[in-house]
């Protein structure tokens, strides 16, 4: 199992997501500030292969643990950025464990999966040895994370999270208001039975549950509900925020 898996109770994770700047520096900084994963955006974000390559690059250079949100369950897309060197990916408006079981086949290799071998490459550091047992190691190493946010994914987040080779649950609350008709009220019945349920079905495995989200007492609200893996905020939020806090803070003083 990764070492990003290996939480205690109540111990957690926290990181960040990467919307647009493919500088592959900000991989050290959100390392030197402390943050254990970065969510490298390829579903709404535009990064092209060479930018995740590099981003993943000094990720894995720093110790910082880099999931890809792939744009859809394909071959393509998740065999690419694994070979790239991620370590992990999340799968947005995952319904079903149908869907996810799909992302582990394009995932892991034999026995657990089919994902095709060619190991000359950044994931295996170039030197993967035998075979058998480089595939093994990778096996292990690498992470599928199930993003729910809709209702059918709440509904079947147990049999989700049950599925063999999944990683672990994160909670999209934008889109989940949306399908719960209430867009951005993160506070709804509907939504707080949905952080629950999530949370129950990750326990009920023994798997990690999160939430991507910049809302802080969300964020605090969840953890008190027992999910350890926190996506807070990206580069641009946080710029965004600095920005109107710099200007504030600039006209309060004039």
């Amino acid at each position: 199992m990764n070492a990003f898996l290996h939480l205690e109770e109540r111990q957690s994770r926290i990181g960040m997501f990467l919307s647009e700047i493919a500088a592959p520096n900000l991989m050290r900084l959100y390392r030197s500030c402390g943050l254990d994963f970065v969510i490298i955006d390829c579903e709404h974000g535009y990064f092209s292969h060479a930018q995740v390559a590099a981003l993943a690059a000094v990720a894995n250079g720093v110790g910082l643990t880099a999931i890809v949100r792939v744009p859809c369950i394909s071959r393509e897309h998740i065999q690419k950025v694994f070979d790239l060197g991620a370590d992990g990916i999340l799968v947005p408006m995952t319904g079903t464990a149908e869907q996810i079981a799909q992302a582990v086949e394009y995932a892991k290799y034999y026995p657990l999966g089919k994902r095709g071998a060619s190991t000359m490459r950044p994931h295996s550091e170039y030197n993967p040895g035998k075979l058998a047992e480089y595939m093994e190691k990778a096996n292990g190493r690498t992470m599928v994370f199930a993003q729910i946010e809709t209702d059918e994914g709440v509904r079947n987040a147990r049999d989700i999270a049950a599925v063999p080779g999944v990683s672990g649950l994160f909670v999209g609350p934008n889109d989940l208001s949306i399908d719960y008709g209430r867009p951005g009220e993160s506070s709804t019945p509907e939504m707080e039975h949905a952080y629950r349920a999530v949370v129950e079905a990750g326990k009920a495995v023994g798997k990690p549950t999160g939430i991507i989200t910049g809302n802080m007492p969300l964020i605090r609200h969840c953890e008190a509900l027992g999910m350890q893996l926190f996506s807070c905020n990206s580069e641009v939020g946080l710029l965004a925020k600095q920005i109107k806090s710099m200007i504030a803070d600039f006209r309060a003083e004039s």
